[in-house]
């Protein structure tokens, strides 16, 4: 088996591992807000990326779809997760002024992309710079507001490490790879299959996320 194909294996595992940790914690510890609704991400992930190839393959469904709504999701959640911890209007303001031209400019890039059913390289640089921008965001808003709250037991400072190295390797991925197509198959090949093992830290990264939902707890951050 190839290396792309068990790496492809193991990104599915650790999705659905996931998926059903996110929906233990909501049906046996009953935390809902508390683990800011991930089971919902999370379920849409898995319906698209790991449930999506069959789905594609079998209903002759296309991609657009499947991965336009969740761009749209995507924007949605992350938008409401982080805005969880923001207690200024400041940081709120940009927070929803950032995903309202995210909104904007992922339609009109779709729209303008000639081939409307095939998502546009442009729109996932769209999510992309977005969850970047939302991340170091946070990192900025945390370390310039006091909380008692040690920063490792908070799940928003996970997910955000898990959107830093994904954002980071996903740009790095999305530029040279139309151009080594061409020069150096063989590196793509090793840039796709690196870029798959950052998928799988991201969901290692949001299970140790969601394993801070004992913490989870409304905290008033103080503004000195």
């Amino acid at each position: 088996m190839q290396v792309s194909n068990i790496l492809s294996n193991i990104y599915d595992i650790v999705v659905t591992i996931t998926l059903l940790y996110s929906l233990f914690l909501l049906f046996w510890k009953k935390y809902a807000e508390r683990q800011r609704y991930f089971y919902l991400y999370i379920s849409f992930v898995f319906f698209v990326d790991v449930l999506g190839l069959y789905i594609r393959r079998y209903f002759h469904v296309g991609q657009i779809y499947l991965y336009f709504p969740l761009f749209i999701f995507t924007i949605s959640y992350f938008a409401y997760f982080f805005g969880k911890d923001y207690k200024d209007k400041v940081n709120k303001t940009i927070l929803y002024l950032l995903t309202f031209i995210a909104f904007i400019l992922l339609f009109v890039f779709q729209i303008k992309n000639d081939k409307l059913l095939v998502i546009s390289t442009t729109t996932i640089l769209v999510v992309i710079l977005y969850q970047l921008i939302l991340c170091l965001q946070w990192f900025w808003y945390i370390v310039n507001h006091a909380d008692e709250q040690n920063i490792i037991h908070k799940q928003a400072f996970w997910v955000s490490c898990a959107l830093l190295i994904w954002s980071t390797f996903a740009l790095f991925r999305m530029y040279p790879m139309y151009d080594l197509s061409k020069i150096d198959s063989a590196f793509l090949a090793t840039i796709i299959d690196v870029f798959q093992v950052v998928n799988i830290i991201t969901y290692l990264l949001y299970i140790r996320g969601l394993r801070c939902t004992d913490y989870n707890i409304l905290r008033t951050f103080n503004h000195f």
